[in-house]
């Protein structure tokens, strides 16, 4: 499985201007045969997006559409709901290992979710902000493309 972060969502429902959009559509479109993923925390981040960028119709839309899709999995943290105080303390840990490492909240709730998950590699354009923080493969979408034999060529 592959997770998908939040500014490969982003730029794909969104930023259709960005440079990066053309690859970021192709890997969008040539991994649908992958087993993919999407942290919670990216889809709540991509809602929060595209409610300051458009409307909070359309970000309530996308959320329903990814809870709902059969072509990417929504990956959530473990929880333990034993009581609201090991919750907590459980959560807290958990990202603050991430912040450790140098990593802001958001991304360390990311981290946190996709190295719970037997994921292969995290997709982000982001690729400071995770790597040499985590074990796991990050790569940037023209990256898992030109791995995976499909061509950066329009």
């Amino acid at each position: 499985m592959i997770a998908i972060d939040t500014d490969v969502l982003g730029i794909y429902h969104i930023f259709k201007q960005d440079p990066r959009y053309p690859v970021t559509a192709s890997f969008m479109y040539q991994s649908e045969q992958t087993e993919r993923g999407v942290p919670i925390f990216s889809l709540l981040e991509l809602c929060g997006l595209i409610s300051t960028a458009r409307q909070s119709e359309e970000a309530m839309e996308i959320f329903e559409t990814y809870l709902t899709s059969e072509s990417i999995d929504i990956l959530y943290p473990p929880v333990d709901l034993s009581s609201v105080e090991v919750f907590w303390a459980r959560q807290n840990a958990e990202l603050l290992k991430r912040i450790e490492r140098k990593i802001r909240l958001g991304d360390a709730a990311i981290l946190w979710t996709v190295e719970t998950h037997p994921c292969d590699a995290l997709i982000t354009w982001n690729i400071k902000h995770y790597r040499g923080r985590t074990t796991l493969p990050i790569q940037t979408p023209d990256e898992w493309l030109v791995e995976h034999g499909y061509s950066l060529e329009g």
